[in-house]
């Protein structure tokens, strides 16, 4: 009978494969909305002004560039797991900074504080879904250095730069 322990390992070598499936999916659904929905010159031409809680074509860019994130990190674990641990970190730091970005407006009195109830919600399930993956070594026992841990703290701040140029 298999421990506990060894089962854990075994479903932690499904997350690149969740990773893959889910990000490919979920790109071909953003890249469907780039090519049928209006952008906002043509609904301003057509309209007369653009409507708020509408997505438009130029809406799609944040989550094609998340997406791709999950998908090249999926991608990343069957190359190299230096390189999948840190594009790994990489994308914890996006998905927090997309967690995290929408309760500016609360500082600035922009919105209800209704509107902040998901982003609250998804923060809160990233927080238990990472301490449940740290807590089951979600990468095989590999020699990570510091070098190595500077790196996806630089290529995440990096891919978040990115993200927020891109809004």
């Amino acid at each position: 009978m298999k421990s506990l322990l060894q089962i854990s390992k075994d479903k932690t070598k499904l997350i690149p494969y969740a990773e893959v499936i889910i990000g490919i999916i979920l790109l071909s659904l953003e890249v469907y909305d780039y090519f049928t929905l209006y952008s906002m010159e043509e609904v301003d031409a057509m309209y007369g002004g653009i409507v708020d809680f509408y997505k438009y074509k130029e809406n799609t860019f944040c989550p094609a560039f998340l997406w791709t994130m999950l998908i090249l990190t999926g991608i990343s674990y069957w190359t190299n797991k230096k390189l999948y641990w840190i594009s790994t970190q990489a994308l914890i730091l996006l998905l927090l900074l997309k967690a995290i970005l929408p309760f500016y407006a609360i500082f600035i009195e922009l919105n209800p504080i209704v509107f902040y109830i998901f982003p609250l919600c998804y923060f809160t399930l990233f927080i238990a879904i990472e301490i449940q993956l740290f807590k089951i070594n979600q990468i095989e026992s590999i020699d990570i250095s510091t070098k190595t841990k500077l790196s996806g703290l630089g290529v995440g701040i990096l891919c978040c730069i990115i993200y927020i140029l891109l809004l």
